[in-house]
């Protein structure tokens, strides 16, 4: 007979084999552009989505607590993969461009769902400026996602 704490066989764990990183990361570069412009990155690795939020610095700026900025949504796209899902929860029109760009490079690249906070700002850049200020971001994140380059 058996005892009440025995049991026969063991139940399948249905537990991930692989935990996500609870602790961001965190880097701080140099904009290509901008040399006294410093953008931050503050990355977060779930096992099925990716948390990033950037913001920048220069020496003009106080040491006060930076606006909160845009919150942008972006998964792949089943039917196009070239062009993935986006959306914005939070817009401020200083930083929705830049967030969504990230945004969806990054959900493409990673084939994750991705979610981007951006304060970044640039005051007036040209487009060199902000194309150099998003493949910067792009690059350094998927160093941090630990993702190969996918697309």
């Amino acid at each position: 007979m058996m005892d009440a704490t025995e049991s026969t066989t063991q139940a399948p764990s249905n537990e991930p084999t692989s935990s996500p990183t609870l602790q961001p990361n965190t880097l701080a570069i140099p904009l290509p552009f901008s040399p006294h412009t410093t953008l931050h990155l503050q990355i977060t690795r779930l096992q099925t989505s990716s948390l990033i939020f950037l913001t920048s610095t220069d020496p003009s700026t106080s040491s006060s607590l930076s606006a909160l900025g845009s919150f942008v949504y972006a998964m792949p796209n089943r039917l196009c993969p070239s062009d993935p899902l986006c959306t914005a929860l939070y817009s401020l029109p200083s930083s929705i461009d830049f967030a969504t760009r990230v945004a969806k490079i990054l959900a493409r690249k990673t084939a994750k769902p991705t979610y981007v906070g951006c304060s970044v700002g640039f005051g007036n850049p040209t487009v060199e400026e902000e194309v150099a200020g998003v493949r910067a971001a792009v690059a350094e994140a998927m160093k941090l996602l630990g993702e190969g380059e996918k697309g």
